[in-house]
């Protein structure tokens, strides 16, 4: 028994010493896998180093490509200042260059929001441009106003979108200015004009907007609603919803959260922009057509909206006492107005039927024909898309927007239709 033992111990090593090699011979592997986990790990990070530098590079090579072709190449329309820029209705005007120096600035200037409303007019003062604080909020100067004894003026409020607000013109050419030195044109007459225009409203909102000063204490004698062009918009459905607003679908997005509206930085960008414009000019005009046919539901409702709004400010206009004008106004490709090459230029291409922007055109004139015959059969409101049909001189800046001499058109013709239908509005102020 014991030389068995003492041979088992010559054969086998101590167990001190079998652990300890057995130990050594461990170690080695050991390294060898936490040095290859060490690899591999730098290597997936050099690799995602190296693709997030090529994508950047990839994506600044891009942007910039469709920033040169955007500028440059015919695929895409030109962007919306330039082409204003480029109206006619600026030639010869020595004020036009310093203008839209001013013009482009104040369109840079972040939006305001506020509530219920959703944005408003931001605060901005310069030579041509200037937006005062006044009763619940920020308002367009109005030129050739009143300035006369309280007691005897009279108070005129003009809302309206981008058009009533004076877009693409300097303060003394809105239409509430022209409208002013219209009224006031008499000895007699002392009429102080407001202008409540707002970019990108629609009557909903100006209608909320109303209601609002009501609530402050403002008692108008006359108040106007200036308005078509913004509404008849939203009977596109991409736009959204004929009863929302514009940005519907942002704000909606951001309010709820989703992942799109985190995103929607991105469609600012010049590479999106022109995927998103060669891809609506890829659809085939009877796929076009077809998305125009579908749009008479969402006209109706365009229209029936409008007149409900309308109805809902003839029944303030009771309660508060004032006199309410209502205007349809008029559009680039609607109408039988001689145009001249610039403004033909853009009317055959809003109303090509080629693309989803000549679409969505389509669908306003839609919307205009809906209101044409409505205003016809005794509409609540005057329907003025036709007013330039003999003016053979250049009136256009955009498909809605005018130059100074369009906007003084209007203003004239505003001013005559209310001497022809009511006499000189008497102030509240002598109640």
């Amino acid at each position: 028994m014991t030389h068995s033992l003492e041979r088992v111990k010559r054969m086998h090593p101590s167990d001190k010493h079998s652990s300890d090699f057995s130990g050594i011979d461990k170690q080695p592997g050991r390294s060898r896998g936490t040095s290859s986990l060490l690899q591999f790990l730098l290597r997936s990070y050099f690799f995602l180093g190296y693709a997030v530098v090529i994508i950047a590079l990839v994506s600044a090579f891009l942007e910039f490509t469709a920033w040169a072709i955007w500028s440059v190449h015919p695929v895409t329309r030109q962007a919306e200042l330039e082409n204003q820029i480029a109206s006619p209705v600026y030639k010869g005007a020595e004020w036009a260059r310093e203008f839209w120096q001013e013009e482009s600035l104040r369109r840079k200037k972040p939006t305001v929001y506020v509530p219920f409303r959703i944005w408003s007019v931001t605060n901005w003062h310069g030579k041509y441009i200037n937006n005062d604080s006044g009763v619940r909020g920020v308002w367009r100067r109005t030129v050739h106003s009143a300035n006369c004894d309280p007691a005897h003026r009279v108070t005129l409020w003009t809302f309206g979108g981008s058009t009533m607000y004076g877009t693409a013109v300097p303060d003394w050419a809105t239409i509430p200015s022209y409208l002013a030195r219209e009224l006031n044109a008499g000895s007699q007459n002392c009429v102080v004009v407001s202008n409540f225009g707002v970019e990108g409203y629609v009557t909903d909102q100006e209608l909320i907007l109303l209601g609002e000063l009501l609530k402050a204490g403002g008692h108008p004698d006359v108040v106007i609603f200036y308005d078509g062009v913004n509404d008849s918009s939203l009977a596109w459905a991409p736009s959204g919803s004929p009863n929302a607003h514009f940005l519907f679908s942002t704000v909606k997005g951001r309010v709820e959260g989703s992942l799109s509206s985190r995103l929607d930085f991105l469609q600012k960008s010049y590479a999106v922009r022109l995927i998103r414009e060669l891809l609506a000019r890829a659809h085939p005009a009877g796929s076009v057509a077809a998305l125009i046919s579908k749009q008479q539901p969402n006209i109706v409702a365009t229209l029936s909206n409008y007149e409900a709004n309308l109805s809902v400010a003839h029944a303030l206009s009771d309660a508060y006492k004032f006199k309410l004008y209502c205007f349809w106004q008029p559009m680039l490709v609607y109408g039988h107005k001689p145009l001249v090459p610039f403004e033909q230029q853009l009317a055959d291409r809003d109303a090509s039927g080629t693309s989803m922007e000549s679409a969505w055109f389509l669908t306003m004139i839609g919307v205009y024909r809906e209101a044409e015959r409505h205003a016809a059969s005794g509409g609540s409101f005057v329907f003025l898309g036709d007013v330039f049909n003999s003016t053979r001189e250049p009136i256009y800046v955009d498909e809605a927007h005018l130059g100074p001499r369009g906007n003084e058109m209007i203003a004239q013709a505003i001013a005559s239709f209310m001497h022809r239908h009511t006499e000189q509005p008497q102030s509240q102020n002598l109640k």
